[in-house]
């Protein structure tokens, strides 16, 4: 076992990305026993979504893994596995009394008659997932001041705090001696030699990492520009990911029976400190928050409740996520022996984070 040890930490890793996919890969392979280091322009900035450093500080921490309409697939198999491996990692990175837990439950509102009936199905074939009963309707009723169709609870999904999570992760990796290193990666090159083929990683700020056996890109939308001169086509779209924070004018619901998830109209709400609301959506095919987009989002598509009307934008973030084209999220490929990718996770980057890092852990093993 010693052995395979020092046979590991002879190996070296360069993470590219400081986002949630880059530190969960940087994670996974510390814990391997692999010399690991982690390269982001703003790696060793202040953690927090006042100023987001990119697009997983901006997220709300939403995993839907369960509440899932199929039950087989390349989705579902990653959905379920990261599910099952974020009990395990919580447990491990729960150092400093960060506190760190999936806040449960989730509901999801039905938008439509054919959403409902989709819920319907997923309730009959899902353990822990069940129809709203007639009561808990007549809440929401209450609350968005309409008659709703219906609507799901799923007892095993919910929220990790994003802020606290990303915290409680970079400590894990000093503990597990990860190098952060901090610098925009501009090119990346492989260099050929008798014995075996290494890689080298150029910053912006000549602080340049030399014979790395592997380079594993989580960069998001940048993937593109570090690929192109490898001749490696991947194809990347910017989708925003905005979140507003309201405070109410007065009390306006019993928070009590909130859920720490509130999913309606693909809008996610979630009750964050006494009398404030979040609300936040992805917005596709955008890289800079408009005003229609946050309208968008307010008016709840000229539906919205009195209380959302009458409340105060006290703060708003955004972040830019990356959409693949013509390919299924995330892309998890190899693209050469000792290239591999790890990025385009869309709008499940933080659910999708453990089976992404393990994916590439197996591939490098």
């Amino acid at each position: 076992m010693n052995s395979q040890k020092t046979e590991k930490n002879q190996i070296e890793i360069s993470v590219i990305g400081g986002g949630i996919a880059g530190i969960t890969t940087a994670f996974h392979l510390g814990k391997k026993g692999y010399k690991v280091n982690l390269i982001d322009p703003k790696v060793n900035s202040k953690i927090n979504n006042l100023i987001p450093n990119n697009g997983s500080e901006a997220a709300l921490g939403v995993l839907m893994g369960y509440l899932y309409k199929r039950s087989k697939g390349r989705s579902f198999v990653l959905r379920n596995k990261s599910m099952r491996l974020w009990k395990e990692w919580l447990s491990e990175i729960d150092y400093f009394e960060s506190n760190i837990k999936l806040e449960k439950p989730l509901i999801k509102l039905a938008s439509s008659e054919k959403e409902y009936q989709s819920m319907i199905e997923i309730s009959k074939n899902k353990n822990g997932i069940e129809l709203l009963d007639k009561k808990s309707l007549e809440f929401w009723n209450f609350i968005f001041e309409r008659k709703l169709i219906g609507g799901l609870i799923s007892h095993e999904d919910g929220r990790l705090n994003p802020i606290k999570l990303i915290q409680s992760f970079m400590k894990s990796l000093d503990i597990l001696h990860v190098n952060k290193l901090e610098g925009n990666v501009i090119k990346i090159r492989k260099n050929i030699n008798s014995y075996k083929k290494t890689w080298k990683v150029f910053l912006d700020n000549n602080n340049n990492i030399d014979n790395q056996d592997y380079i594993v890109i989580c960069s998001s939308i940048n993937t593109q520009k570090l690929l192109k001169p490898l001749g490696h086509s991947i194809l990347l779209e910017p989708v925003l990911g905005q979140v507003i924070e309201l405070e109410l004018k007065d009390n306006a619901t019993d928070w009590n029976k909130w859920p720490a998830i509130l999913n309606y109209q693909s809008i996610n709400f979630i009750h964050h400190n006494p009398n404030h609301i979040l609300m936040g959506a992805t917005i596709e095919n955008k890289t800079k928050p408009s005003l229609s987009a946050k309208q968008e989002i307010l008016t709840m598509r000229n539906t919205a409740p009195e209380w959302v009307k009458q409340s105060k934008v006290s703060h708003e973030w955004y972040g830019i996520r990356a959409k693949p084209v013509n390919e299924p999220a995330p892309l998890l490929k190899e693209l050469e022996p000792g290239l591999l990718i790890n990025t385009g996770h869309y709008r499940n980057g933080i659910l999708l984070a453990p089976s992404c890092a393990e994916w590439i852990g197996l591939k490098i093993e």
